[in-house]
């Protein structure tokens, strides 16, 4: 077997043990206060002992972005039980905007309607939200200060994560960080969230209306079943009477989501494929704001072909904002990849306890949990 030199460095401070490691040394020789050949030197008292050799053991830590590992110049870095990242890794590898103030020592990070700013040794952040077009902005207190550490910009893995409603997860047997994030013809987080199945990717070219709203209701938890009694009290319903129970079932619960209004539901010809304008309706009302202290989503309001197509496209679920195909059935194909795309958005939600950044998979985490 092939072997390598190694590379001992004496470290005569704690800090000077932190640095070879990050640095790539494969061993360190230190001395403690009261023994070792380097007795005059500055040595490691017992506490500092310990908490150098815990930095050397877990630093060996590796971050993955759907399954692909974070690679980058300046090594990642785990410092009082949190992981520290380049900032140029968010860039890279989470596709976020970063802009960097030297003058001002200040990192911004932009992403959706969110943006995080950080300062240099500060453990107070600014988080800004766009909600209903007005900005509103937070103060964000940091788990672990950004720092400069050779030249490199680090910050706080797990706030950005907290801010950007990231979808993280920590293998402490393999000592690993998982990132999951949107990713095109990836289907498996909806697979694993049991939205679709395997089998639902080798049916027909296009999709039901039905089966559309029967996916789009795993999203979801379902209500009590007394509150299914409320489908036989509104006059409008009567006329869909002859559906079955199941369907009734179906479109009284996402009503009660706010993705279905009376005059949706009866309208809607469950047997007909879903057309690209229902799909993409369906979809901005998944990911929409609520007013102050109510559920109500402000964007069931959207009717117009044009102001759905328009708001489809700032949330970049959609190439082009041209509504030739409004009427035209959606393939199977797109309509799962339109939830793919949803179920990573963040998007803002508000009301009496004030307004936060959330996503379909943070929700869908929360429920398995």
């Amino acid at each position: 077997m092939a072997r390598h030199p190694e590379l001992l460095i004496p470290a005569s401070s704690l800090e000077v043990l932190k640095t070879a490691v990050i640095f790539g040394a494969d061993a360190v020789y230190i001395g403690g206060e009261a023994f070792g050949l380097r007795a005059k030197a500055k040595n490691f008292s017992m506490e500092d002992m310990k908490e150098g050799i815990a930095f050397a053991h877990e630093h060996d830590v590796k971050v993955y972005v759907n399954d692909t590992e974070m690679v980058t110049d300046a090594p990642i870095i785990i410092e009082n039980d949190h992981t520290l990242v380049p900032v140029r890794a968010i860039l890279e590898y989470l596709d976020y905007n970063v802009d960097w103030d030297g003058d001002a020592q200040k990192v911004t990070i932009a992403k959706d309607e969110t943006t995080l700013h950080l300062i240099i040794g500060d453990t107070q952040a600014t988080r800004d939200i766009i909600y209903k077009g007005n900005t509103h902005s937070y103060k964000n207190p940091l788990e672990v200060a950004p720092q400069i550490i050779n030249d490199s910009t680090y910050i706080p893995l797990s706030d950005v994560a907290k801010a950007f409603a990231l979808n993280i997860t920590w293998d402490s047997d393999n000592r690993e960080v998982h990132i999951t994030q949107y990713k095109k013809g990836d289907l498996t987080p909806l697979i694993e969230f049991g939205i679709i199945s395997d089998d639902d990717l080798n049916k027909g070219e296009y999709i039901t209306t039905q089966e559309a709203l029967n996916t789009i209701q795993k999203f979801y938890t379902m209500p009590s079943e007394s509150y299914f009694n409320r489908w036989y009290s509104y006059d409008k319903f009567e006329s869909l009477n002859n559906i079955d129970d199941s369907s009734k079932k179906l479109l009284i619960h996402l009503h009660s989501r706010n993705l279905l209004t009376f005059d949706d539901i009866a309208e809607l010809k469950l047997e007909d494929n879903l057309t690209n304008l229902q799909a993409l309706t369906y979809a901005i009302r998944m990911t929409g704001s609520t007013y102050d202290c109510s559920s109500q989503i402000k964007e069931i309001r959207l009717s117009e072909p044009s102001d759905i197509y328009s708001t489809a496209y700032e949330r970049s679920f959609i190439d082009t904002e041209d509504t030739a195909n409004t009427q035209s059935p959606i393939s199977r194909a797109d309509f799962y990849e339109l939830l793919n795309k949803i179920l990573f958005f963040n998007y803002s939600r508000g009301g009496g306890a004030g307004i936060y950044t959330t996503s379909l998979y943070e929700t869908l985490q929360k429920q398995i949990s």
